[in-house]
């Protein structure tokens, strides 16, 4: 699997959702630099194809900086999709609040 993100996979990647829509697959991956960046991971996504034997094939991380916090040192990670009636979705997620603590949190988007 490619990293979620240039910067946040030299010291492993965690797959925290998973959705499939026809032939495409949208994975969110956590990850971090350093291991000085333990508890602070930055959120990506990667994306990949269905192929014709019905497996999906390598992921592609999308371009940019990962996802994080506005709050140093920035750690937003276990961030989890889950569908809703009516199309929407509600979003799971670990982020760094203003005093360096993390909270869980939710969203629907």
């Amino acid at each position: 699997m490619a990293a979620p993100h240039e910067r946040g996979d030299a010291r492993g990647v965690r797959v925290s959702s998973v959705r499939i829509e026809g032939d495409e697959i949208t994975v969110a991956c956590d990850g971090r630099a350093t291991a000085g960046e333990n508890w602070e991971e930055r959120t990506g996504v990667a994306r990949g194809k269905r192929r014709d034997d019905g497996s999906f094939g390598e992921l592609t991380a999308e371009p940019g900086e990962p996802l994080g916090s506005p709050h140093a040192p920035n750690g937003l990670r276990y961030l989890s999709l889950v569908a809703l009636p009516a199309g929407r979705r509600r979003v799971y997620y670990e982020a760094a609040r203003n005093d360096g603590a993390h909270d869980p949190r939710t969203e629907l988007i």
